[in-house]
C-alpha cells in the first residue's frame, strides 16, 4: 500500500489549524508559561513565513492574478514579522507581551483568513495535484531549514531571500543552542 502524498495547500491548512489552538490558548496562559509560549509560537510562525516566502509565493506569482495576491501577503507577513521582533524585546515583561500577543493573534488570524480565501483556491484552481504534492515536499524542506527567529530587515522575495534566509537559520541555531546552554 503506499503512502499517500500531501499536497502544499493541506500542509498550509494543517499549519493554519495548529497556529489557530496555539492561539486560542493564549487567554488561558499562565503569566510564567507566557516567555515558553512566545518563543514555541515565534519559530512556527517565522519558519511558516519563510517557507511561504521560498516556495509558496514564488509559485503564486506565477499563476494569473498571483503577483498581487503574494504581494499582499508577504506585505502582511513582514507586518507580522516587524511585531514579532518587537515582541522578542519585551518578552520578559509579561504585560507588554501579553498585550502583543493580542495584537499578533490578530494580525496572524487575518493572514490566515486572507491566504485561505485567496492563495488556497488559486493554487488548487490552477495546479494539477501533482504540482501541489510537488510543492508541498519543497515547503517541508524549506520549513525544516528555515530561521527560527524574525529577520524583519532580510528580503522577503527571490534571489534575496534564497541567500539570506540560509544564512540567517544558522545564525539563528547557533544563538538558540547558546542560550539553551546557559
Amino acid at each position: 500500500m503506499s503512502e499517500r502524498k500531501v499536497g502544499v495547500v493541506e500542509l498550509l491548512q494543517s499549519d493554519h489549524q495548529r497556529v489557530e489552538v496555539k492561539l486560542s490558548d493564549l487567554d488561558a496562559m499562565a503569566d510564567p508559561s507566557l516567555a515558553i509560549y512566545f518563543c514555541e509560537l515565534r519559530e512556527e510562525l517565522v519558519r511558516h513565513e519563510v517557507a511561504e516566502e521560498t516556495v509558496v509565493y514564488p509559485a503564486v506569482r506565477q499563476l494569473q492574478g498571483g503577483d498581487k495576491i503574494a504581494d499582499s501577503c508577504i506585505e502582511e507577513q513582514s507586518e507580522a514579522e516587524e511585531l514579532l521582533a518587537d515582541m522578542e524585546k519585551v518578552q520578559d515583561d509579561v504585560s507588554k507581551l501579553r498585550t502583543e500577543l493580542g495584537r499578533l493573534r490578530s494580525a496572524v488570524l487575518k493572514h490566515a483568513k486572507h491566504e485561505e480565501s485567496e492563495v488556497f483556491p488559486l493554487l488548487k484552481g490552477s495546479l494539477p495535484e501533482e504540482d501541489l504534492v510537488r510543492l508541498g515536499q519543497r515547503y517541508e524542506k524549506a520549513l525544516a531549514a528555515a530561521p527560527t527567529h524574525p529577520h524583519p530587515h532580510a528580503p522577503d522575495t527571490p534571489p534575496g531571500n534564497l541567500v539570506a534566509g540560509p544564512l540567517a537559520a544558522l545564525v539563528d541555531r547557533a544563538r538558540d543552542a547558546m542560550k539553551a546552554a546557559v
